[in-house]
């Protein structure tokens, strides 16, 4: 009974051994195939991590466990296999065979390198990635990767950098100036830069009154005060400047920085050139804005100009525009030269058409100049010209003459 009992053991346990072996012998170094179309990469001077897609390809028609092995790793690297979208490292893995009709990879992978605090030397490192069975048995597949480590960035290289296509912009002083400013990052890793920018004078002392706005190239409706930026790539930042109305003439600065919280920081230097720019305001000398008059006799009154720009003007043309028939001349056309914060009065005369109908008319006065203009309304009471009430007078005279010499002769007859 035991004899029997101790056969069926050793039946059994030949069975599993055989089953095993067959398991085993089943497994071939092609059912499973790696795939990694990047071997060899360079670095950045200043990057400290590089992602590596690794495909595996399940050539069955069975699902295979798979293990992931790296050999060789340069010393102090964290050199490891993680999932592809979530950040945890794997060192086994299912490999299910392709559903029919399907080409692609059956698991999509990445290879992430990261360098020691201490950045090695420059070189070329290189280590081994094996796809084996779970007990390494059956080696299915293996890549060779080569990083290279360049010669590490000047010593005055902050990582990150500030450049501008045209750092000088001319214009008057109610002008907008707007910069593109490029943004570099080579810090080694995403970071978001805070933006701040300061207008000072030739002698480098702030000033006051200047608005310094900054809004991404793209969507400038948008104002913002820090940008985030990928490592290795660049972001455009439009700055725009709006300096007082009132700036003289001359060369000023902004000073635009950019700064992160790991202590990167950069600047450059802009230029605005403020060119003058007379602006005129029209007026009458009195501050009236009405002027009587009579049908078809002249009336005199001045027009103020004052300029309270930044620059002289010369030349400035004098027009009106009046109700049709009438005439209105300004002495001369053409104003005098006017320097900046000073007024002239022109004289004018204004002559209402001979059947102009008593009441209010409107005259506009204006003065124009290639960099500015201004206008203003001149109200006009017209009354009725007097030769008409003299001739009414005559007429009244006459007629009463007239009665009187008809009552006369009829009296004597």
């Amino acid at each position: 009974m035991r004899t029997g009992r101790l056969s069926l053991i050793l039946v059994g346990l030949a069975l599993a051994v055989i089953a095993q072996t067959t398991a085993v012998l089943a497994q071939r170094a092609s059912d499973v195939r790696l795939d990694s179309a990047v071997r060899s990469l360079e670095m950045g001077p200043r990057e400290v991590r590089a992602d590596l897609t690794v495909d595996l390809h399940n050539n069955t028609s069975e699902r295979r466990l798979a293990r992931l092995a790296l050999e060789n790793t340069p010393q102090g690297w964290d050199v490891a296999v993680w999932d592809r979208f979530f950040d945890f490292k794997i060192s086994e893995i299912v490999v299910e065979p392709p559903a029919p009709g399907e080409t692609g990879p059956s698991q999509s992978l990445r290879l992430r390198v990261d360098l020691p605090d201490d950045r090695p030397p420059a070189g070329a490192y290189s280590f081994r990635l094996r796809v084996t069975s779970p007990d390494g048995s059956v080696e299915y597949d293996s890549a060779d990767y080569t990083i290279v480590v360049p010669e590490p960035p000047a010593s005055n290289d902050s990582g990150v950098s500030l450049s501008v296509t045209y750092p000088v912009l001319r214009g008057p002083s109610t002008s907008q100036f707007e910069f593109e400013v490029v943004l570099d990052n080579d810090t080694g890793a995403d970071s978001s830069f805070n933006l701040a920018g300061d207008a000072v004078d030739i002698a480098r002392q702030p000033l006051t009154g200047w608005e310094i706005a900054f809004s991404p190239s793209f969507g400038q409706e948008r104002l913002i005060s820090s940008i985030s930026v990928n490592d290795s790539l660049t972001e455009r930042v439009d700055v725009r400047v709006s300096p007082p109305r009132n700036t003289p003439p001359g060369d000023y600065f902004v000073l635009v920085r950019v700064s992160d919280e790991a202590g990167f920081e950069a600047g450059t230097l802009l230029q605005i050139t403020i060119r003058g720019r007379g602006e005129v305001l029209a007026s009458t000398d009195t501050g009236r804005l009405n002027v009587e008059a009579t049908a078809g006799e002249t009336a005199s009154a001045k027009m103020r100009l004052t300029n309270f720009g930044t620059a002289d003007l010369v030349d400035i043309t004098l027009l009106a525009d009046a109700p049709q028939g009438w005439e209105v001349a300004f002495d001369p056309s053409t104003s005098p030269p006017l320097p900046v914060n000073n007024q002239i009065d022109i004289p004018l005369t204004i002559l209402p058409a001979a059947d102009a109908i008593p009441g209010d008319y409107l005259i506009t006065l204006r003065a124009n100049h290639p960099d500015t203009s201004d206008s203003v309304e001149l109200r006009v009471t017209v009354a009725q010209s007097t030769i008409w009430g003299w001739l009414g007078i005559v007429l009244v005279i006459l007629v009463i003459g007239g009665l009187g010499a008809l009552f006369w002769r009829l009296g004597r007859r």
